[in-house]
Order: structure tokens, then C-alpha cells, then sequence
């Protein structure tokens, strides 16, 4: 995929010595639990911090302690187990599930994972443009949502029908929808407990060419739904613009959801992004990472800015500002991943600014792990604040422990917060 400008802009040079074991008694402090810091695919069997990764993206810790992780660019999942060791899980690490090959088990960059209530893995398939399922007692692999076409239909019709577009992320509502953030759609979407799919929140608008657009359609004007059950609509023409990718943008903070804009990566060279979680009342956090945002679907299906500052003309504020102080008044770059403590704490990675960050119940916010703004290597078996990530993307909370998916450097880290 040397398409993705990720594979350029992070690949590992020297990727240092080899790694001791991770000590996670120590509160505060940084370090490695698989991966040798080299760009590659090696290890199977063996001990996980001698193995080689490819980008990895998340993680996802079952009852017994297993670390599943996503190998990215290998296509990949693989496990750690409690003796340190590294296994494949599902993969052969070649593309597939596409089109022309629908019932091949090959996945094309997962970007995402969780378990079901029967104790399978629901994976986002992100070039797939599908939901699987796999069976972890025999390995199994089923697509439960999406046909392997990049568009958007299918709205209102059984999942398995349905069309998006680099589904990133999934979660579970409370009341057992299972939510998908469609990146390259601009919306999100939802699985019924009997499989039928809608529209969660967000428009996927198409706006107009220059000197009409971007923004919304001249003279106020409601966009033009696109036929054929597409969930699109355009500020331009039905029969040139219905076709073309959602544009994205920043509307409706304080707002219903279903009015809401939002804005991810997308295109040939785009990166995973806009990753979600609901909380245990059932507000639903999602990171606006093109919009440089934090935001929040409330229970009332409200719409409220959690962390960065608001979009200037349909220009992101990006940058790295505003610790200690109001979460939406520090500047954030590129936010990807969420992970929600027990006390309220939401954690996120600042992709771009090679750091995870904080935001306490208060409203303030705090780096926890690596240097703001500097990216690099060092720091394992120190404190977290003085170590060195490289575009970090997952993140996971697990009683305590705070799991990264340091990406750029080909590792997962951790950290023992309490």
C-alpha cells in the first residue's frame, strides 16, 4: 500500500536494542509488550517483543488477559498470551475479501475490534468496506455487514446488503446496536439487533463546486437526496455529483445529530480515523479527526464539542495547545482513538502530535503519555510524560492499564495508570 502517505511518513529506520520485559507494577511508567520496533512480519510462536509488526492500529484484551492486536499493514490479527508469546490469529497477511473474490477470509488493513456477547470478534475491515465476525474457537470468518463495494447505500435494508465507505470503527450501544463510523461517508450508522441498517448520525453531502460550495447549497437551498437508495445528497447535479465522495464538514455543534457535519479522512492517501465509544450512560464520544475535534452524540441525540477548537471558515485549528486548561479551548491534531476510564476519564491519541492526551469529568485536559509535538522511540521503563511515541493511532483501557498502539514505531506500549 505505498498509496497511504502513513507508510511513507512512519516507516521504522533503526529500531534499537532488544527489549527487556515489561514491568507493569510501576504507576506512571512506559513500556513494550510486543513488538521489536522493526517493520516487518516475524515471530509467530516466539516472545512478542522480538516479533516484528507492520503499523499496528488497536488492541483489544479478552477476560484472560490475551492482547489481541491489529497488525495493519500485514492484514492481521494476531495475540499476546500471558507467557509473552505472539500467535496469528485470522489473516494470511494478503488483500482480500474483495469483489472479486467475496468468499476469501483475507482482510485488507482492520482497523478496529470488539467482542460480541457470544464472544466472537466483530472487526472493522477497513479496506474490505465490511463488518466481520470471527469465531475465535475455530477461526472462522463471516461478513456481517457490507457488499465489499466503497460507496454508500442501503440504508433501511438488511446489513449484509449495505454499501460504505472505510468503516473505521464499532461499537456496541447500550441498547445493543451495534454503531459503525463510516470514515469516507461522513456519517455514522447502526445495526439493529435484527440486522437492518440506518443512518445513526451525520449527513454525507456532496457540496457544490466553487463559487456555490464548499458549505452548504446556495440560498440556504436543502441539498437533493441521490437516488437509488444512496444515503448521499448534493448541492450540485444528480446525474454528475451523486458519484463522487462526500465532502467533508463542520456543522451542528448544540444541534440535532441527524444535522450534524463532520469531517475524516479520505481519499487515495487517507489514514483510519474518527474512532468511537459510548459511555456507560450511552453518549456516544467519536473523534472528528479531520475537524481536529472531540465530539459528543448525547442521550437527548444532541450534539456538543468534548475537546479542540472549532473549525475557523472550514479551516481545522490544528496544533498542539492548551494543557491544564479547557479541553475545548487547547488545539489537538488529528485525534484518532478514545478510551474511557471508569472514573469518567476520556483518553485519546493526538495522532499527529505523537502523544495520547486526557480529558478528566472537569473538562481539563492533560498529556499522559509521550511528547507533545516531538516524535521518536525512547522512554521505555520511565515515566509515560517523558517518553517518545511515533503516530500513535489505538488506544485501550483495561482496569487501569492504558494500552497504545504506538504505530509509527511498530509497538504496543502500556502503561499502568492506578
Amino acid at each position: 500500500m505505498t498509496r497511504l502517505a502513513l507508510l511513507v511518513m512512519i516507516a521504522c529506520g533503526a529500531c534499537g536494542p532488544v527489549q527487556k520485559p515489561c514491568d507493569t507494577s510501576k504507576v506512571g511508567n512506559i513500556c513494550t509488550i510486543a513488538g521489536s520496533g522493526s517493520n516487518g512480519y516475524s515471530g509467530d510462536e516466539g516472545d512478542a517483543l522480538e516479533a516484528e509488526l507492520s503499523l499496528p492500529q488497536d488492541t483489544l484484551t479478552a477476560a484472560d488477559g490475551t492482547t489481541y492486536l491489529i497488525d495493519w499493514n500485514n492484514h492481521r490479527i494476531r495475540k499476546v498470551t500471558a507467557d509473552g508469546k505472539i500467535h496469528a490469529v485470522a489473516g494470511r497477511g494478503e488483500l482480500g475479501g474483495t469483489l472479486d473474490d467475496p468468499a476469501n477470509s483475507d482482510f485488507n488493513h482492520p482497523t478496529a475490534m470488539i467482542f460480541d456477547g457470544a464472544g466472537n470478534m466483530l472487526v472493522a475491515a477497513w479496506h474490505n468496506s465490511k463488518i466481520r465476525k470471527i469465531d475465535l474457537r475455530d477461526g472462522s470468518i463471516v461478513d456481517t455487514c457490507g457488499d465489499g463495494r466503497r460507496a454508500y447505500f442501503g440504508d433501511g435494508s438488511p446489513a449484509l446488503t449495505a454499501t460504505l465507505d472505510l468503516p473505521a470503527s464499532i461499537a456496541f450501544s447500550p441498547s445493543g446496536k451495534l454503531v459503525i463510523m463510516d470514515q469516507a461517508n461522513m456519517v455514522l450508522r447502526a445495526i439493529d439487533p435484527a440486522g437492518n441498517i440506518s443512518l445513526y448520525a451525520g449527513r454525507c453531502i456532496i457540496d457544490s463546486p466553487p463559487p456555490a460550495g464548499p458549505g452548504p447549497c446556495a440560498g440556504s437551498t436543502p441539498p437533493t437526496t441521490c437516488p437509488m437508495n444512496s444515503g448521499k445528497s448534493t448541492c450540485g447535479v444528480l446525474a454528475d455529483d451523486c458519484s463522487k465522495p462526500c465532502t467533508p464538514g463542520y456543522e451542528g455543534d448544540e444541534g440535532p445529530a441527524a444535522q450534524m457535519r463532520l469531517a475524516q479522512p479520505f481519499g487515495q492517501s487517507a489514514d483510519p480515523g474518527g474512532r468511537i465509544v459510548f459511555d456507560p450512560a450511552g453518549n456516544l464520544y467519536f473523534a472528528d479527526t479531520s475537524n481536529a475535534l472531540i465530539r459528543k452524540i448525547d442521550t437527548q441525540g444532541l450534539v456538543h464539542r468534548v475537546a479542540g477548537v472549532a473549525p475557523i471558515n472550514g479551516e481545522a485549528q490544528r496544533g498542539y495547545t492548551g494543557d491544564e486548561g479547557p479541553a475545548t479551548s487547547a488545539q489537538l491534531n488529528n485525534p484518532v482513538d478514545l478510551a474511557l476510564a471508569d472514573d469518567g476519564t476520556l483518553y485519546f491519541t493526538d495522532t499527529y502530535n505523537h502523544c495520547v492526551r486526557s480529558i478528566d469529568p472537569a473538562g481539563t485536559i492533560h498529556t499522559v503519555a509521550g511528547t507533545c509535538g516531538t516524535a521518536g522511540t525512547t522512554g521505555d521503563d520511565g515515566p509515560a510524560k517523558s517518553a517518545l511515541l511515533k503516530r500513535p493511532y489505538g488506544l485501550e483501557w483495561v482496569n487501569g492499564v492504558l494500552k497504545i498502539s504506538d504505530t509509527g514505531n511498530n509497538r504496543i506500549r502500556v502503561i499502568k495508570l492506578r
